[in-house]
């Protein structure tokens, strides 16, 4: 791509064919360094015309995001956010913006219904602190992919939900995350990246890695694919950091003794459901009936004690619920009763509820 097209598409003034080029470019390299830097030059050559505009890049890029997250999908609504600019600064920076947005709108649109198997939702807030807010919640049968104002990319699981800001301090980088998240964090050493998984930190620069912290687990995982991590407990002011992570390594923090344990992960079955699959190594029934009930939104009980202690090798990819529990019976020793959908007095359904029972020979 060359700058004089990228000037002349933030400028609003490309040819139907420029603009195709354009949105191309972005929908393919839109998260490299590459594209930041083509640009920001762009950006520069088009200030040097106005020597009114001078707005931060990274502010600059963070209302892009934040706009184009906002305008996904249907019935998204957010607040207005307030850039430290004069009168005239912030007409051409809205002016051009929206230009982008709306560009930006169709390969953002295309993820968004290829990452989500029905919507998610985004609101926006503004804390005591007077910062404004994002959040994203993923829906319970969707796996929503979110771009954070410093590029970081994010993929929430089922029923997750994800806060950041606006506009990323100049110390650090930090979200909220409640439920899963997969993270590729943008390189930066200057300010680390932070994840508050409600009793802990996991903290990075440029890594990528898993976080599990659903509220009503005992546990927090996190699992590390490339890059170094470091696990902090804050208390007050004070950060302590109770571990350091490498590639390949699994940490579990017990939220009700305070404990750690670490081993060694070899395959991907710990954040294969960024891509809709879930996988199952000699994992326990309980744990499967646990991740089986959060992905397909039902309530599944073990009836029979023996069951418990059966372990269950598994890939499942695009699977129904029937599917996935008729291959569970075609290769353990089990039975399921499945029950149907009762409607409440307001008109919504209650969710389905599953019993497995081991089966005698």
């Amino acid at each position: 791509m060359d700058e004089k097209t990228v000037r002349k598409y933030l400028s609003n003034n490309c040819t139907e064919g420029e603009l195709k080029k354009v949105l191309d470019w972005l929908d393919s390299s839109g998260d490299t360094p590459e594209c930041r830097k083509l640009l920001w030059q762009a950006w520069e050559s088009l200030g040097e015309n106005d020597s009114e505009i001078g707005a931060d890049f990274e502010a600059i890029l963070a209302g892009i995001h934040e706009k184009v997250n906002l305008m996904q999908p249907d019935g998204l609504s957010g607040t207005g956010k307030t850039y430290n600019m004069r009168p005239r600064r912030w007409e051409y920076f809205t002016r051009n913006l929206r230009n982008v947005a709306a560009a930006l709108l169709v390969p953002v649109l295309g993820l968004s219904l290829f990452y989500s198997v029905k919507y998610y939702s985004i609101r926006s807030d503004i804390s005591a602190s007077g910062n404004s807010y994002n959040e994203v919640f993923s829906s319970v049968d969707a796996i929503t992919k979110v771009l954070l104002p410093d590029s970081t990319i994010v993929w929430l699981n089922h029923s997750s939900s994800l806060r950041y800001p606006v506009v990323f301090d100049k110390k650090y980088r930090k979200v909220d995350l409640i439920g899963e998240g997969y993270f590729e964090v943008a390189s930066n050493v200057r300010r680390p990246f932070v994840v508050n998984a409600g009793d802990i930190d996991i903290v990075a620069v440029g890594t990528s890695f898993n976080v599990m912290a659903y509220p009503e687990e005992n546990r927090i995982e996190t699992s590390l694919i490339e890059g170094k991590v470091e696990i902090w407990q804050s208390s007050g002011t004070k950060n302590t950091t109770i571990c350091e992570m490498k590639p390949e390594d699994m940490v579990v923090y017990y939220r009700e003794s305070g404990e750690v344990a670490t081993r060694t992960i070899r395959d991907d079955r710990y954040f294969s459901w960024k891509e809709g699959k879930l996988v199952f190594t000699a994992e326990p029934m309980s744990e499967v009936v646990t991740k089986l009930s959060r992905w397909f939104n039902v309530d599944i009980e073990i009836s029979d004690p023996a069951v418990a202690d059966l372990t269950l090798t598994a890939t499942f990819i695009n699977e129904s619920l029937i599917s996935a529990l008729d291959l569970i019976a075609k290769v353990s020793p089990v039975d399921y009763t499945i029950s149907g959908r009762d409607m409440n007095t307001d008109g919504t359904f209650n969710r389905r509820k599953v019993s497995i029972n081991y089966r005698m020979k």
